[in-house]
């Protein structure tokens, strides 16, 4: 008899159950994206389908139509990070997925009325079954109340619409709510937009990238004895200015820079006590007193636990609850990874990081300088894995980028074996094969991945996995652990 295994995105379909308008995604579609998106979303598609979920009425959409509207939205270079619509909410706000690196992915929003856009959620499977699921979060992008007021003035909304609040009457305090085509107001809405002009300077140090009505709550803060000091964490257009002062008290600041206006936005500051404590491994811990207020956003109190390390010169403090990401990209690469999770010591006078991306590719220290929290994360002596299944590739040109794409395969370890979610996967050196992937899906005996594979001119595949390959979490042009 067979066992029954509940959806990856369960959670989500129980907070949120599908409308009867729901019905399962065409086979067209689930090839189209089957090794893009996670697999979690595409056997949602498969056994739940595409349409309206929840009261809310959270719509999920196929992207195909809806791609050339994120694409007006936001222009990239042609060889950018792919960006992939997936939902709608009822306001016309548009929900997309990024596989951003080997290792890292989120989902992320544009509104097309504030023409805001930030990141929602760093996986696409905690966009659905946490934050989805968390009411202060959904509340952040669909307003209950003000959905109620849509259903009860305009009725439900049908496959294809959204709601549309008449922002001129909103200004003057009355409310008015038609709906509308959803993408015919995302287009009529981006066509009114003009290029925007600079409002702010460019930063170039520390200093002059805050916020100018913050900046003196941090003049005053030296760098003295043990961790006192000034610390930056810089990730995209986000970034965070921590001050641990010598009297116990620390200083946090939470702000983004428009990447073309250059505005300082979205800024929250928290102050209190903290204090130092060593684990029983001798890892030296810093612990905020973050206090949430009302307007404080989700992830304000992940830097409440924070591991030192100091190294050459320099000293870090390395979220505890991210370890697992950071282990990742120093065990494969010798590199900290996503700066989002660690900060950096620094001074007001030091250069503002002109791409705050390229701090990935910063340098990790000796494997003896490293937390032992850390050090116990990273497999000093790579892990070997061998292909078991290897899933048929997706025949579906639009799938590929010039003849490449990505295939599902299965692997003979799990995550008690060490393997950890968007883990980067390559061919052992002197193999003879160059395969690299990531892991893409979880599982108690055997979790998958998704490789790389090319065709050859007259479309047969002349380099993917087959079932035997030998994977290695060790980069191959990278030598042992320092």
């Amino acid at each position: 008899m067979a066992l029954f295994r509940r959806l990856a995105l369960h959670h989500f379909v129980k907070t949120h159950p599908p409308s009867r308008q729901v019905s399962p995604a065409p086979g067209d579609l689930l090839s189209a994206y089957e090794g893009i998106l996670p697999s979690s979303l595409i056997e949602l598609w498969r056994l739940k389908g595409l349409g309206f979920y929840g009261d809310l009425q959270l719509a999920l959409i196929d992207p195909r139509p809806w791609q050339p509207v994120l694409d007006r939205w936001i222009i990239s270079p042609p060889d950018d990070v792919r960006r992939i619509p997936i939902a709608l909410t009822p306001f016309g706000m548009l929900v997309y997925y990024r596989k951003l690196t080997a290792t890292d992915e989120d989902v992320s929003y544009v509104d097309p009325v504030s023409k805001e856009t930030g990141v929602l959620a760093w996986s696409l499977d905690e966009f659905f079954n946490q934050f989805l699921c968390e009411r202060d979060a959904l509340e952040s992008i669909i307003s209950p109340a003000l959905a109620q007021s849509a259903h009860r003035e305009c009725g439900p909304l049908v496959p294809g619409e959204v709601y549309e609040v008449n922002q001129l009457l909103l200004s003057m305090q009355m409310l008015q709510i038609v709906k509308v085509d959803a993408l015919g107001m995302h287009r009529r809405l981006r066509d009114a937009v003009d290029s925007p002009e600079p409002k702010d300077d460019k930063p170039t140090t520390v200093a002059d990238a805050m916020p100018v009505e913050h900046r003196s709550m941090f003049e005053d803060i030296a760098t003295g004895q043990g961790l006192a000091g000034l610390y930056l964490s810089s990730y995209i257009d986000w970034h965070r200015l921590l001050a641990l002062q010598p009297d116990g008290q620390y200083r946090l600041l939470f702000w983004r820079i428009h990447h073309r206006t250059f505005e300082r936005i979205d800024v929250r500051s928290y102050s209190g006590p903290y204090k130092v404590s060593h684990s029983s491994a001798g890892d030296e811990i810093v612990a905020l007193d973050i206090v949430l207020r009302q307007d404080s956003s989700g992830g304000d109190d992940n830097d409440s636990r924070l591991v030192a390390m100091h190294s050459g010169g320099m000293t870090f403090l390395l979220r505890a609850q991210q370890l697992g990401a950071i282990a990742t990209p120093i065990g494969a690469y010798d590199e900290m990874g996503r700066s989002e999770y660690y900060f950096r010591r620094v001074t007001l006078d030091d250069a503002f990081p002109e791409d705050p991306c390229d701090d990935r590719d910063l340098p990790s220290p000796p494997f003896m300088d490293l937390p032992k929290a850390l050090q116990a994360l990273i497999h000093v002596e790579p892990l070997l894995t061998t292909i078991t299944h290897v899933a048929a590739p997706n025949l579906d040109e639009e799938d590929e980028e010039e003849g490449e794409g990505t295939v599902m395969c299965t692997l003979d370890l799990c995550e008690d074996d060490g393997l950890r979610m968007n883990m980067p996967l390559f061919s052992p050196q002197n193999t003879g094969r160059q395969l690299h992937g990531w892991v893409w899906e979880m599982a108690p005996h055997a979790c998958k991945a998704g490789i790389r594979y090319r065709r050859g001119a007259d479309g047969t595949i002349e380099h993917g996995p087959v079932v035997g390959d030998v994977l290695t979490t060790r980069a191959p042009n990278k030598g042992p652990i320092r």
